[in-house]
């Protein structure tokens, strides 16, 4: 009797979408080989969307160029395991003819054409996953059965038989031997409605515009963070609401619609994040010198367990970061300038080399360049501002020259490039529990606010709404923030500014959105595998670590520290466990999604077979 694989894929953005096309392109170059696969597919809208719906405004923005983003794997990742391949989302966008309008986020019939490093609409990129979707329910072979479900899976238990069975909202249950769980961002519980100024407080951002609809015109709003949920929260509240950018030279001017409300934004550590070039290209992936797997290993031999990554970890990274700085800035002076410099870096002392460099050419502080907040004026709020927005003008100036002219730029961009490396750092229980709180408090923000910042057009935006006076960010780091119900409004006041600044506002957003969490979901079937045991958090006893627990090979950790064979969880459920999971699959490179989606399935059906290993 042939053999029946049944899996069910639960949840159907770019991460679901991946683990299908592997499912689907592993059994079809099996052949028979594979055996009858049928793969129930659970997903409230089963687009493969996501997250990026088709009806968002285009003014919101992927935060990667188009050319960065395709859902085919390829050798890079796979090795051979490859079916045919497909378009980028840039390949897929000019194919149909797609142009950019003048105003710099519109596609549509009319514009310029798209370029590959343009960052385009969100909602394209949901239309390219619905399309992709398609293309890998064409491509199934006839051994390979696609079954829709469009519903919520709010339930899981094990059958008689050792397998599994998911309960829909629908009420439908499904009968499989394996699942994935690939939820994405799943909703964490709120704040309580009954708390003071409840009313008034938007926890989470999106869905945008629709979450910050109920800001009227003329009031005030004040958004915690300065990140890329509130770049798109101030899109809403200004273009979304009939403003516009005009530019004139390489400065843009806002001209009001006159239904926008006063924008108020401030963050814990009051540094804002920079901002990607005027143009992204990226180069030759960086080699580094130090911050290699093998000197990880050694330090990990050292310890003789996890490290503790600032006192590990954190200086090879400043060392790499002036390595990156200089290796720009000999590439700059042309000739033999950076060939010579690797040689002197290989043949002496790498630190005595920097430090000469410092000294006769101009000094790079690495890790005040990392933190982002070296000379920031606290004298009072007009100080404090002023310092922001010239900081945000410099990091401009920095991101018109590019990855290839700013040594600055460059050597920040090692951060993105060695992800991967980070990533071998910390996966898996690679770090002390107390240096994982401390590097995802501090350390993961310092990142994000060095690589993972806006497009340059929004900081551009950002300073021309600060001149219109649309824009104010008047308080310094951490402000209180409290509720004051005699007023029915919200008080910020300062903490840190020497002259303090006080300010009622009508609205309070949180610009940012929660990693899901494990014992506090929102999430009827996270809640439920949780409840009954079949999760258990990375971290039980951490006020920062939330997500789920998971083994090497991504399989869930229950409440008794056993791993369940039958259970995947990729994505940001696992948050804290691995390192830095929101991103969509790159071509031409290799891609950490792709790659753990190729190993999990391939995982599944060698435990079926023990043949389908490719």
């Amino acid at each position: 009797m042939a053999r029946t694989t049944t899996v069910a894929v639960v949840g159907l953005g770019s991460r679901g979408l991946s683990v299908l096309e592997r499912i689907v392109t592993l059994a079809k170059k099996a052949g028979p080989a594979a055996g009858e696969v049928r793969v129930e597919i659970i997903d409230p809208t089963c687009t493969g969307a996501g997250i990026h719906a088709p009806g968002q405004p285009d003014y919101l923005l992927l935060n990667t160029t188009c050319a960065q983003v395709s859902m085919f794997p390829d050798a890079h990742t796979v090795g051979a395991a490859v079916d045919a391949p497909g378009p980028s989302l840039y390949e897929w966008a000019i194919s149909r003819g797609l142009r950019l309008d003048a105003d710099g986020f519109s596609v549509g019939q009319h514009g310029r054409a798209i370029r590959p490093t343009d960052f385009l609409p969100r909602r394209l990129l949901g239309e390219y996953l619905a399309w992709f979707f398609d293309q890998v329910r064409e491509r199934a072979p006839e051994h390979v059965r696609l079954v829709v479900h469009r519903s919520t899976a709010v339930e899981l238990s094990a059958t008689p038989d050792g397998g599994l069975a998911i309960g829909l909202a629908d009420g439908t249950r499904v009968a499989v031997r394996y699942a994935y769980l690939t939820t994405g961002y799943t909703p964490n519980a709120g704040p309580d409605p009954a708390l003071p100024g409840a009313h008034r407080l938007i926890p989470e951002p999106y869905v945008l515009p629709d979450r910050v609809a109920v800001v009227d015109p003329g009031r005030s709003v004040a958004i915690n963070g300065f990140g890329l949920s509130t770049m798109d929260l101030m899109s809403c509240l200004t273009v979304g609401r009939g403003g516009r950018f005009v530019e004139n030279g390489d400065q843009h001017w806002y001209l009001p619609s006159g239904r926008e409300p006063t924008i108020l934004m401030y963050s814990r550590s009051g540094v804002p994040c920079r901002a990607r070039p005027l143009v992204t290209r990226f180069e030759a992936p960086y080699e580094p010198l130090v911050l290699t797997r093998a000197s990880i290993d050694a330090l990990r031999d050292a310890r003789g367990g996890p490290l503790d990554f600032d006192a590990d970890v954190l200086p090879l990274i400043h060392t790499e970061l002036r390595i990156a700085y200089r290796r720009c800035q000999a590439r700059l002076a042309g000739g033999d300038a950076e060939p010579a410099l690797l040689r002197e870096l290989a043949g002496q002392r790498i630190g005595g080399v920097l430090d000469d460099l410092d000294r006769r050419l101009d000094p790079f502080d690495a890790p005040a360049t990392f933190a982002g907040s070296a000379g920031m004026l606290l004298d009072d709020s007009a100080a404090y501002q002023k310092w922001l927005s010239d900081l945000v003008r410099r990091d401009l100036a920095e991101g018109v020259l590019g990855f290839a002219g700013s040594p600055v730029k460059a050597a920040l961009d090692i951060l993105r490039d060695l992800r991967d490396t980070i990533r071998y750092i910390v996966d898996y229980g690679g770090l002390t529990e107390r240096s994982l709180d401390e590097f995802t408090l501090r350390t993961v923000p310092l990142m994000n606010r060095a690589v993972v910042g806006p497009q340059y057009e929004r900081h551009s935006e950002l300073l021309a709404l600060m001149a219109a006076g649309i824009v104010q960010v008047p308080f310094g780091p951490a402000p209180d923030v409290a509720w004051d119900d005699r007023a029915g409004r919200w008080t910020i006041a300062s903490t840190q500014l020497a002259v303090p600044h006080v300010r009622e506002v009508d609205w309070l957003v949180h610009g940012y959105v929660p990693a899901p969490a494990v014992e506090s979901s929102a999430s009827p079937l996270i809640a439920a595998l949780y409840r009954d045991g079949w999760l258990r958090p990375h971290r039980p006893a951490s006020r920062h670590v939330h997500g789920v627990d998971v083994d090497a090979q991504h399989h869930p950790l229950d409440r008794a520290g056993r791993s369940d064979q039958r259970l995947w969880v990729l994505g940001p459920l696992c948050e804290g466990a691995v390192f830095y999971t929101n991103l969509v699959p790159s071509p031409d490179t290799y891609s950490r999604p792709l790659f753990d989606a190729h190993r999990i399935v391939a995982e599944m059906f060698a435990a079926g077979s023990g043949r389908l290993t490719s």
